[in-house]
């Protein structure tokens, strides 16, 4: 199949792919994700790959096999992120959790500071502490809302794992 015709294809079914994601994955930025995952999968067999209804058929196999793999993936790996769990976490009972919050999230701002590329820190930073939208975050950062959504996933995953890699005796 011509690189165009898979694009072709898969641009045109992008909507109610995406809204099959999001009914399996119930999440708008893990559908993205997978759709990406999906498109790379696609892509790498592009020449195999006949055009017409076998590509509709195939690319949405793939999606809804991108998506069972992402759901097993999060069966296995806890579902709330780091600093959301540092911020919801009730205090201890003598009330005093100042000071093993602070060094929470200082572990966490390393992490950021250490791992991430200087764009993915730009887009965390933007999105979780300046709370910029998508397309101000993309609109500075000369990339698609689509493309940050995407990098700020990835990145939040890469803290929460690293992060409970380092914390796991904890």
């Amino acid at each position: 199949m011509q690189d165009e015709a898979l694009t072709s294809v898969f641009v045109g079914l992008r909507q109610r792919l995406r809204r099959m994601a999001t009914a399996i994955l119930g999440d708008s930025d893990a559908a993205d994700d997978a759709l990406q995952d999906a498109f790379c999968r696609l892509w790498t067999r592009r020449d195999r790959i006949a055009p017409g209804a076998n590509a509709e058929a195939l690319s949405t196999a793939t999606v809804h096999n991108v998506c069972i793999d992402a759901l097993r993936r999060r069966s296995h790996a806890p579902t709330v992120s780091v600093i959301d769990n540092l911020l919801t976490e009730p205090p201890d009972d003598d009330g005093d959790d100042a000071p093993r919050r602070e060094m929470l999230l200082q572990s966490v701002e390393r992490i950021i500071a250490d791992r991430l590329s200087p764009q993915q820190q730009a887009i965390v930073r933007m999105r979780d502490v300046e709370g910029r939208s998508f397309e101000e975050i993309a609109s500075a950062l000369s990339m698609q809302p689509t493309a940050v959504r995407v990098a700020l996933s990835r990145s939040r995953k890469l803290i929460r794992e690293i992060y409970l890699n380092n914390h796991e005796d904890e």
